[in-house]
């Protein structure tokens, strides 16, 4: 995706994220937005992910997970797993689970 600035002006990035939730009562939701900034954790980082769900059969889910550690994909650039669930909304309580990889962004940080 791109740069940003993350606290004290250090440059940071972000990672767009698009996926589509399980099957579960006869339905899906899409998540898609931007990760926080990064994450520093030991040699690596992660982002955190919030957002709403789409609205779907009359409701939509509230979501919150961080993703795993950097992916490298091509030389500069990386990705992140992330995946969780979301449960109890609607008229029938139910979950959906989801696992999916960010968009690739820059490195900026030195491993």
């Amino acid at each position: 995706m791109g740069f940003g600035y993350g606290g004290i002006g250090r440059r940071t990035h972000v990672h767009r994220y698009n996926n589509i939730t399980s099957l579960d009562v006869g339905h899906k939701h899409g998540m898609n937005g931007i990760t926080g900034p990064t994450i520093r954790t030991g040699t690596s980082h992660v982002h955190s992910l919030n957002g709403v769900t789409t609205f779907d059969q009359g409701h939509s889910h509230n979501y919150r997970t961080v993703t795993g550690p950097a992916i490298p994909t091509r030389p500069g650039y990386h990705v992140h797993r992330y995946s969780g669930r979301v449960t109890i909304a609607g008229r029938t309580p139910h979950t959906h689970t989801f696992n999916a990889l960010t968009a690739e962004a820059p490195d900026d940080i030195g491993y």
